[in-house]
């Protein structure tokens, strides 16, 4: 798996010392609370392919989070100032999401869970793919292409994931299978390029 970029990862290690000293000065002693990260900071987890300040996430409870803990400021490894910061428009209601997206959701390992009442999983690549059909950018269709290419999955996988999800939505799902449609050409051009997987049980799916 590409590792993220340190700095990065250690911003975000910041980012979860504040949420778990807050939840310890406000009294919280029950089992930790679960944060599901997606959007381009899972993809930068799995493929290390771009940078990203936006932290898309949901969580296992409900949690009041002030405005001066959803900021941190860093530095990169040029020197330069960077931001990171939670984004309180990320709504896992409105996401297009499988109804298993937490269940399947992989731990962030080496980031310090074990410290914490606040443990980070990530949702598993194919689900952060699915959650990027219905947004459909053109940086959401490469998030799409890298995850393929890193995890191994391709169209089929992605078309049956994420009709499973829209079974949960109500609205049109036409612009949904129509962004499949395309990215069928993509996946298809990918696997073209790149061997399968040598052992099959080694896929991030």
């Amino acid at each position: 798996m590409p590792a993220p970029y340190p700095e990065l990862q250690s911003a975000l290690a910041l980012f979860l010392d504040r949420l778990d000293r807050e939840l310890r000065e406000s009294g919280f002693s029950g089992k930790p609370v679960q944060m599901y990260l997606a959007g381009g900071l899972a993809v930068n987890y799995y493929c290390g392919t771009r940078y990203t300040g936006d932290i898309d996430a949901s969580f296992s409870h409900r949690i009041l989070l002030q405005d001066d803990q959803l900021v941190l400021e860093y530095r990169k490894r040029d020197g330069s100032s960077a931001l990171l910061y939670f984004d309180r428009n990320y709504n896992a209601s409105l996401a297009l999401l499988h109804e298993n997206f937490e269940t399947d959701s992989l731990e962030w390992e080496g980031i310090g869970n074990e410290q914490r009442l606040v443990h980070l999983r990530v949702l598993a690549p194919l689900d952060v793919a699915v959650s990027k059909v219905a947004r459909f950018s053109a940086q959401d269709r490469q998030d799409i292409r890298d995850l393929a290419r890193v995890a191994g999955f391709g169209i089929e996988a992605l078309r049956k994931r994420t009709g499973e999800a829209l079974l949960n939505f109500i609205g049109n799902h036409t612009p949904i299978r129509t962004s499949l449609d395309l990215l069928e050409r993509d996946l298809q051009e990918l696997e073209t390029r790149s061997p399968p997987p040598s052992q099959p049980g080694e896929s991030l799916t």
